[in-house]
């Protein structure tokens, strides 16, 4: 797995953004940046939030502990039916593998279907 430096540099080239530019968000300096860009020195618990806040990460992803940068603010969205997408993940979670095989071939066939669907219009 990545590590806290190679993925921050990462998320601020991703967002274009210099060192410096990216110190003035969360007020530190761009050698501070730099360094923690080079691993050597990490943030503060209080940077480090600031930074995931920033980049609509969670912590642990910039830390490298999980692979997906998805903000947990995404499980609190709202879904069709009083659902949430968090309420969504539950309920799959929950499901024999042969259903949950089932439920993501419908999802891919609907999103290959937005696709003939989008490209039909632009035609």
């Amino acid at each position: 797995m990545a590590e806290f430096g190679e993925i921050l540099a990462e998320l601020r080239q991703d967002h274009k953004l210099t060192q410096q530019q990216l110190g003035e968000k969360i007020f530190v300096s761009a050698a501070t940046i730099s360094n923690y860009e080079s691993g050597a020195h990490y943030p503060d618990v209080q940077k480090l939030i600031s930074l995931a806040n920033f980049f609509h990460v969670t912590t642990d992803y910039l830390l490298g502990r999980c692979t997906s940068s998805l903000s947990p603010d995404v499980f609190k969205q709202a879904l069709p039916m009083g659902m949430t997408i968090g309420d969504f993940v539950k309920d799959f979670q929950s499901l024999p593998a042969d259903r949950q095989a089932a439920l993501l071939l419908i999802m891919k066939d609907l999103k290959l279907g937005q696709l003939v669907d989008h490209y039909m219009k632009r035609g």
